[in-house]
């Protein structure tokens, strides 16, 4: 589905001015650039998994690059998740899955956050991630290195109401269907959720169907790769599928 099928006008609105217009800030250049030499790097590092894996890259020691290259979402995904957040000034951001901070760096970025909380369970992937967050200078993003179950009850702790949340670690139907309930009491209807890889595999799927039939949950918008849950009350009850 396109624009031009598209008759509510929230949702068209949407689809236009924060889903499909793309522009560059010049924060951005700075992460890409940042992002090219995690491409290019020869260091090596072990990963500790606690999730589904990898498709890609397997075993327990891991090249810096093919992170980079395979394990973190294209500069277009994070760009629009730095829309969602400046669209809605939330300053309240959470972010599962760190990995090596490119997006966590493109979730800080907007003027409205005033702080992120970020969780990576591996601790050299955490490491890189903390250096590189050095050299970005925000005070903005803190890192919590631990398990996302154990972090979770320190991020509840700092943060109360949660504005935006972006689920993208351990892509499995339990873990996925358990983050998003226990994040669910310190959301309102003005906090917007997205979930990366939904398509991924069949538990990721079933888990992206289930949170669409969620009673609190008013509409969705399914991007293929990414999900996009809204709360809003003034909102039928609707699901779409965009072309992105």
């Amino acid at each position: 589905m396109d624009e031009h099928s598209l008759h509510s006008p929230f949702i068209f609105g949407y689809y236009r001015e924060v889903i499909k217009k793309d522009y560059s800030e010049p924060v951005f250049s700075g992460i890409e650039k940042l992002r090219d030499s995690l491409v290019g790097s020869a260091k090596e590092i072990d990963v500790l998994d606690l999730g589904a894996g990898s498709s890609v890259t397997t075993g327990a020691k891991r090249k810096v690059s093919d992170i980079a290259k395979y394990a973190i979402a294209p500069p277009r995904n994070s760009r629009m998740y730095y829309r969602i957040i400046e669209s809605i000034g939330a300053e309240t951001v959470l972010e599962l899955g760190t990995s090596l901070g490119i997006n966590s760096m493109y979730l800080a970025a907007p003027s409205c956050v005033k702080k992120l909380i970020t969780v990576e369970g591996c601790p050299e992937t955490a490491a890189i991630a903390k250096s590189n967050f050095i050299g970005f200078n925000n005070s903005a993003i803190q890192l919590i290195n631990e398990p996302i179950d154990q972090a979770l009850v320190q991020v509840f702790n700092r943060l109360g109401t949660l504005n935006f949340i972006l689920f993208d670690a351990n892509h499995t139907y339990e873990a996925t269907m358990r983050y998003y309930r226990q994040c669910k009491p310190f959301i309102n209807e003005h906090s917007i959720l997205v979930f990366d890889d939904i398509h991924w595999s069949k538990g990721m799927s079933k888990a992206w169907k289930e949170i669409q039939m969620e009673v609190e949950v008013t509409l969705t918008i399914d991007l293929f790769d990414v999900g996009i849950v809204f709360f809003k009350k003034d909102l039928e009850k609707e699901d779409y599928k965009l072309n992105w």
